[in-house]
């Protein structure tokens, strides 16, 4: 039986984050695995879609990588994201390069894991965000979307983690604070 490439090439790094939800670690392993239903997806399985386009600026198709990596305004999001954990800019290609961001700089292991975090609730809340665009007519704002990276982010890992001690204030001027 052949394996399936696509799969043998996903599966690199796609290992859970403590601090997350199930429901976060079992979105990323499945958006690796190109499983998440975007339109491009559900074309490919032969569900009707009345566009392939993405919702948000409907001019190229919906696909994993563009949605995470492409699309312009929500490269904002990665941009802020940075900016407030004082990280070097995401240049992600691809969504195996937003996965593998955490070992592109130096840190140790926990600085790594937080970021990973980040990275993944970040996927999340963009996700929910074009969920919320096609089903309830949500607006996809892009400082909307930030603030709850940086609410889910804390709620989680407060609340998840051994950094019970995590103050929402400090938190939200510097997020590395406690490595």
């Amino acid at each position: 039986m052949a394996s399936d490439p696509l799969v043998s090439e996903s599966v690199f790094s796609v290992k859970g984050c403590k601090w997350l939800p199930s429901k976060c670690n079992i979105f990323i392993w499945r958006a690796a695995l190109e499983r998440i239903p975007t339109k491009q997806a559900l074309v490919r399985r032969n569900i009707p879609v009345d566009s392939e386009d993405c919702v948000f600026c409907e001019e190229v198709s919906e696909s994993v990588d563009r949605l995470f990596t492409a699309y312009s305004s929500f490269l904002w999001v990665w941009n802020r994201l940075c900016e407030w954990v004082k990280i070097p800019p995401i240049y992600a290609f691809s969504f195996k390069d937003l996965l593998d961001y955490h070992n592109s700089f130096g840190g140790n292991s926990k600085t790594k894991e937080i970021v990973r975090g980040l990275v993944v609730v970040s996927c999340w809340c963009l996700w929910k965000a074009r969920n919320s665009k096609i089903f309830s007519n949500g607006r996809g704002d892009c400082a909307e979307i930030f603030g709850k990276v940086k609410s889910l982010s804390f709620f989680w890992l407060k609340n998840r983690s051994c950094h019970r001690d995590l103050v929402w204030r400090e938190w939200c001027k510097f997020p590395l604070y406690m490595m």
